[in-house]
């Protein structure tokens, strides 16, 4: 059975000003500790790095020259909900799932920006099996709470970025 987890953060900004952080997937870097983030466009439009077929790794760890230390996060995004897709206001919710290849683990995450009064909420989802499948989730799943904090924590940097007028 995959393990979920999910956190939220509302953020002072409006709904495309979140949606456009992110998606900037390399931008991840700066709000994700430890975490270098790269994109390579999809081959049918490999003018961008937005919307189905983009892929994305995601190192978490450090890098010793050449070597690296750490959890590799590959994905492919499979779903977006972009602002045009809402009219010209823009105001439904925008939303990007992924799919994680591995090997660092295996499953769907889901990231929501949504309008709340005031500004904006941002919301991520993650199903994921751990290397190893249903058998390293037992031992994964007590570690949840602490997964769950880092991902609140990195939300919380990219919110008080956002904030400050950063991006």
């Amino acid at each position: 059975m995959p393990l979920l987890l999910t956190a939220s953060v509302t953020v002072k900004v409006p709904v495309a000003t979140a949606w456009r952080a992110v998606i900037d997937w390399p931008g991840q870097s700066r709000w994700i500790p430890f975490t270098t983030v790269t994109a390579v466009p999809s081959p049918e439009r490999p003018d961008t790095d937005e919307g189905i077929g983009v892929r994305v790794e995601a190192l978490s760890g450090i890098r010793l020259g050449p070597l690296r230390i750490g959890l590799l996060d590959r994905f492919v995004v499979t779903g977006w909900t972009a602002p045009s897709e809402h009219g010209p206001d823009g105001t439904g919710p925008h939303e990007v799932e992924v799919l994680h290849l591995g090997p660092g683990f295996t499953g769907v995450g889901t990231i929501r920006v949504l309008s709340a009064a005031g500004g904006s909420i941002i919301a991520v989802t993650e199903s994921f099996l751990p290397p190893g499948g249903a058998p390293a989730a037992i031992i994964v799943r007590p570690l949840l709470p602490v997964l769950r904090a880092g991902l609140t924590f990195s939300l919380r940097r990219l919110a008080a970025l956002l904030e400050r007028g950063e991006r």
